[in-house]
């Protein structure tokens, strides 16, 4: 902020002293020059109305122009103690200033004497934005009008992409088969599948790909609905997401056959950006690539230096709300036990293991503490989120139990993990709502 500028000229100036010209006459007088006084008086009214009618005409800007020698006659609050002039009586002794021609000299007054408050020419540039990590890929803003092609990346703003790559316009043949419990579309009407890529280039971790906002529109410019049930490879919206994470998956709307030519989607990429972008939610002309996800740990995000610097396997850390957790071993692949452990457990999706993480959990905090209040989640080098449901396992970690103060609760943790990745990951995990993660190494 530039320095507080001096006021102009004569503002805020102290009153003239007795004697300057234009100062308020003493009080008193000789009563035998009244007569001359009298004359003297009329002579100074002529000449004073002179001035007037010169200072009355100065220009619009100043509608009181001032003589460069004399102050302003009103008398302010400093000189409340003087009598003012216009109610003294008419035979007052006081005696008048002698007026010469030296007195009705005008000077001219600058238009203004107010300073410049120009910023200096060396103030500083605003910082560079920091919001999206380096390499993020360019997208573009479609409007309703000319929105963002099929298999075009469009950026949706807080550091999201998102991407069309398919449309199956009639798609209730695949949602049926599914699930046997979907319910078909409501009559003159059908399922219309839409599969994109959601990538995250920002510099805040975690957040989550359930941010985004996206909607479709059809013939009608009315929102569509999206009550298709269980659907086919699904966006899984549920994950945190890091810089460099990229989720792809299928997007369902209630269509009828008029939506089909003119589908659009709207989206919004969390609740600080303020205008929606639209995509054509049409077949591209050609398979597109879909968007590339960034491996491992990105410069300039948020937890970067906290997952490359993990608290090592077998050294406990507070994790918030009276909770201490210890990696006790390193991650170990247990697919086949989990298998062998109940034949109603389902296998991993292809490409993927499953990989369990020994804890210990200890509650130092008031009273009783829930291990419900702690959450812990695996991440790896897709900068994903991944899945911690593999079914029921061995010596799994119970996530309901209550620990009285001092006690501590033991158990394996189980998570869903592309098989290349296995070996890359760190678990991250917190108790309550305002405490920042602590990251944990897992080999």
């Amino acid at each position: 902020m530039p320095p507080a500028a001096p006021p102009p000229p004569g503002f805020g100036a102290p009153p003239p002293a007795a004697g300057a010209p234009g100062a308020q006459p003493p009080a008193g007088g000789n009563a035998s020059r009244k007569g001359l006084y009298v004359v003297l008086a009329i002579a100074a009214a002529v000449v004073l109305g002179v001035v007037g009618v010169v200072v009355l005409g100065g220009g619009d800007d100043d509608p009181v122009v001032r003589p460069s020698d004399e102050s302003d006659e009103t008398v302010d609050d400093r000189d409340k103690d003087e009598p003012d002039a216009t109610e003294r009586p008419a035979d007052t002794s006081d005696p008048e200033p002698e007026v010469t021609a030296a007195d009705t000299t005008v000077e001219p007054v600058p238009e203004s004497t107010a300073p410049d408050f120009t910023l200096p020419d060396n103030t500083p540039p605003p910082p560079p934005s920091s919001d999206e990590i380096a390499g993020a890929p360019a997208g573009s803003t479609g409007t309703q009008a000319s929105p963002v092609a099929p298999g075009d990346v469009a950026d949706i703003g807080g550091g999201w992409r998102l991407q069309v790559l398919e449309v199956v316009a009639d798609g209730a043949a695949l949602v049926a088969q599914e699930n046997e419990f979907n319910d078909p579309p409501p009559a003159g009407a059908t399922f219309s599948l839409v599969k994109v890529a959601l990538g995250y280039y920002g510099t805040e971790e975690p957040t989550s790909f359930f941010f985004p906002t996206i909607t479709a529109f059809g013939a009608d410019l009315v929102e569509l609905d999206t009550s298709c049930g269980s659907i086919p490879q699904s966006l899984n919206v549920f994950n945190d997401a890091f810089a460099g994470a990229v989720a792809i998956g299928n997007l369902c709307f209630v269509t009828t056959a008029a939506d089909h030519p003119v589908l659009q989607l709207s989206a919004v990429g969390d609740f600080l950006s303020s205008n929606d972008v639209f995509l054509a939610a049409l077949p591209p002309a050609a398979a597109p690539t879909p968007l590339a996800g960034m491996s491992g740990p990105q410069p300039g995000a948020s937890m970067t230096a906290q997952r490359t610097a993990p608290t090592p396997i077998g050294t406990p850390a507070e994790i918030g709300e009276g909770w201490t957790l210890t990696v006790v071993g390193p991650a170990q692949d247990i697919t086949d036990l989990v298998m062998a452990e109940n034949s109603f457990n389902d296998p991993p999706p292809d490409g993927f293991r499953m990989v369990g993480v020994g804890v210990s959990a200890t509650y130092s905090g008031a009273g009783v503490g829930s291990a419900f209040d702690m959450t812990t989640k695996w991440v790896d080098a897709g900068n994903v989120q991944r899945d911690n449901f593999c079914g029921v396992i061995p010596d799994e970690f119970d996530d309901f139990a209550d620990v009285a103060s001092g006690g501590t609760l033991t158990g394996t943790m189980c998570f869903v993990v592309p098989t290349e990745l296995t070996g890359t990951g760190v678990l991250y995990s917190v108790a309550g709502f305002d405490a920042e993660p602590v990251y944990f190494a897992t080999l």
